[in-house]
C-alpha cells in the first residue's frame, strides 16, 4: 500500500474555546506540528502518497509541508469546502473528496492523533495479505474508559471481526478505543454515499459508514495497534501528548 489519506482540516475549537488558535494538525508538541509526526510515521511505513485534505488555515499546513519533497514524499492538497456546513464537514463527506482520485486500497488517518510504538507496521501486512477483509480499523484498549466516550466505541467478536461502532457513546460496549487509523478499498465511496444523516450530530458519521459495511455482510476488521495512542481534543492532552513522545 502506498497511498494514504490525511484528515487534516479542522479547527479544534474544544482545544482552543476562547479563541481562533493554530490549526489543529498545527499545534505544536516538543517541537514539531502533530500533522508532522504523522507524515513521518507514513514515511517510515513505506508509504509515497499523500493527499491531504485540509480547510482550516490551509495555508499553513501548505507552507509547512509543501510538496513533501524534504520527506521524500509526494504530498497533495485537497481543500475541504464544506468545512464550515456543519452537515457536510464530517469525516465520511471529507473522505468522499478523494473518490474521483483514488482507485486502489489506501489508509486514511485522522491528523489531530499521535501514536508511539504501535502495529501500523503489522496492521498493514494482514490487510494486505488478505482479500477477507472489506476494510480494517485500528482499536485501543484504553485504561480509563472516557476514552472510548472521546472517539467511538467498536463491538466485536472473539477473533476481532466487528460487529457494530457508535460515535462518542455514552455507554461503551467495552474498552476498545476506535482510532483514527483505518485501511480502505475504494467500495468505501460507495458506502459513504449511502449513509444517512446521523440524528445525533446532523452529519454523516464515518462510524455509520462503516456500520454499512457490516450490515452487507462484509467483513470489518478490528486491529489492536497497542503502543500508545491519544487523540488530542483538549488543551490537558497536551501534556499527555509530551510525554508519549519522550518530552518531559
Amino acid at each position: 500500500m502506498k497511498t494514504a489519506v490525511i484528515l487534516a482540516g479542522g479547527k479544534g475549537l474544544r482545544l482552543y474555546p476562547d479563541n481562533e488558535g493554530a490549526a489543529k494538525p498545527m499545534v505544536i508538541i516538543n517541537g514539531r506540528p502533530i500533522l508532522e509526526y504523522i507524515i513521518l510515521m507514513l514515511q517510515r511505513l513505506g508509504f509515497e502518497t499523500l493527499y491531504v485534505i485540509v480547510g482550516y488555515k490551509k495555508e499553513v499546513i501548505m507552507d509547512y509541508f509543501r510538496q513533501g519533497r524534504g520527506y521524500g514524499l509526494d504530498i497533495h492538497y485537497i481543500e475541504n469546502s464544506h468545512i464550515d456546513d456543519p452537515r457536510k464537514n464530517g469525516l465520511s463527506d471529507a473522505l468522499l473528496l478523494v473518490k474521483d482520485i483514488i482507485n486502489e486500497p489506501f489508509m486514511t488517518i485522522l491528523g489531530d492523533e499521535i501514536y508511539a510504538d504501535t502495529r501500523h507496521k503489522e496492521m498493514l501486512v494482514l490487510f494486505e495479505n488478505s482479500q477477507r477483509y472489506e476494510a480494517m480499523i485500528a482499536v485501543y484498549r484504553a485504561q480509563n474508559i472516557e476514552e472510548v466516550k472521546k472517539n467511538y466505541s467498536v463491538k466485536v467478536d472473539d477473533e476481532l471481526v466487528v460487529l457494530d461502532l457508535e460515535e462518542k457513546p455514552l455507554k461503551p460496549w467495552n474498552d476498545l478505543v476506535g482510532c483514527g487509523t483505518y485501511l480502505f478499498r475504494p467500495s468505501i465511496f460507495g458506502y459513504i454515499e449511502k449513509t444517512e444523516i446521523s440524528p445525533r450530530t446532523f452529519r454523516r458519521e464515518l462510524a455509520d459508514t462503516l456500520k454499512l459495511i457490516v450490515e452487507d455482510g462484509k467483513i470489518l476488521k478490528a486491529f489492536d495497534i497497542k503502543g500508545r495512542y491519544l487523540n488530542i481534543t483538549y488543551p490537558a492532552d497536551l501534556d499527555y501528548a509530551k510525554k508519549i513522545l519522550g518530552g518531559a
